[in-house]
């Protein structure tokens, strides 16, 4: 059967040729309700699909919004992804997804192939660092596709091209940790030495400096994953931590972990170990992910703007120049901008997985 054509359907509305394209391709030059109502019913009953690659090569842009990610099963990604899947929907443009599990060859391959299928923009989620040489080849090839009239938007971590959203991560994790200390919290645990995690380090860096304001030193330090399982292990370390300690047992031991989902996965394995929470231990975590409101208990953490966050980024993907007249140097001078930096901070919010019980 032969594919059916354009000619098929303005033939089918009894429109011309020129009409069924403006009403099929998205033209700012639209007729009338129902002249457009019957093309597309036309269309419709054809099975009629427009050419991708042929509205892309008319437009100058294919509508295609590459994002970046490293785990989409973190409710923190997800959550952004959804937020910039549903703004992006909204303007008529789609999103490509990939998720990269912060190895640095697999997100080397997405933003290859991300950029051969010639997506109008990259939003990269999330902070990392490799090492010098491949960040460095990450770079360039974002530099590239920038001349090359691409957007690049990041959120966590500057890649040094386009723009980028930076939660103050630091000051952030201060702030919660000076909240918890006055509210009668004494003991601490934290984790770090998370290797190639900017954001996490600035956490628990921020996190560690308020303690230390405070003239209180972290009774454990723990090396554990960013992740879900990340968060099983760090439950196991302070269970058998516990156990070393049976006399430190006045005061709950109070754990920052970096992440939500870590967190997370620390208070749902400290349950099951038969550790009370927040009795024994008491779980903070950083990112504000809808999770942690669906915790039991609640759980205490920094919530970011995330939705704010991901509406801003689509907003930078999707603006027009101004007062370019469809001149296309108003795009090269984008591109060849420096880089820039917008910082959002986020609310510390006290909840019930680091309340302490009321003393007589």
């Amino acid at each position: 059967m032969p594919a059916v054509r354009l000619s098929d359907v303005a033939q089918d509305a009894g429109v011309s040729l020129a009409t069924a394209s403006r009403v099929l391709n998205g033209s700012s030059r639209v007729p009338g309700k129902a002249v457009a109502e019957k093309v597309e019913a036309a269309a419709l009953k054809l099975g009629y699909v427009p050419n991708a690659q042929a509205q892309a090569l008319a437009r100058s842009r294919s509508g295609l919004i590459g994002l970046v990610v490293h785990d989409i099963a973190d409710p923190y990604f997800a959550t952004i992804a959804r937020e910039v899947q549903q703004q992006v929907f909204a303007s008529r443009s789609q999103v490509l997804l990939t998720q990269t599990d912060r190895e640095i060859d697999t997100e080397i391959r997405a933003l290859r192939s991300l950029i051969a299928q010639q997506v109008d923009a990259l939003v990269l989620v999330g902070s990392h660092r490799y090492g010098h040489e491949s960040d460095a080849s990450i770079s360039a090839m974002l530099e590239g596709f920038a001349r090359n009239g691409g957007r690049v938007v990041g959120m966590g971590q500057s890649v040094g091209v386009g723009r980028t959203i930076v939660p103050d991560n630091a000051a952030a994790a201060h702030e919660l940790a000076t909240a918890l200390v006055v509210g009668g919290h004494q003991r601490f645990a934290v984790v770090q030495g998370i290797s190639g995690i900017p954001s996490a380090a600035d956490r628990t860096g921020g996190f560690i400096a308020a303690l230390t304001e405070a003239g209180i030193e972290p009774e454990l330090n723990v090396e554990a994953g960013l992740t879900r399982d990340g968060g099983y292990e760090l439950a196991r370390t302070i269970q058998a931590h516990l156990a070393d300690a049976p006399g430190e047992d006045s005061q709950p031991l109070c754990v920052f972990a970096p992440a939500d989902v870590m967190a997370l996965g620390a208070l749902g394995e400290l349950r099951r170990l038969g550790i009370d929470v927040p009795g024994q231990v008491a779980v903070a975590g950083f990112g504000g992910v809808p999770d942690a409101d669906d915790a039991n208990p609640t759980l205490t953490t920094i919530a970011l703007p995330l939705h704010e966050m991901a509406r801003q980024a689509v907003e930078w993907v999707l603006e027009q120049p101004e007062d370019s007249g469809g001149d296309e140097s108003a795009d090269q001078e984008r591109a060849t901008a420096p880089a820039s930096e917008t910082h959002v901070r986020g609310d510390v919010l006290l909840r019930e997985s680091t309340a302490l019980a009321a003393t007589a």
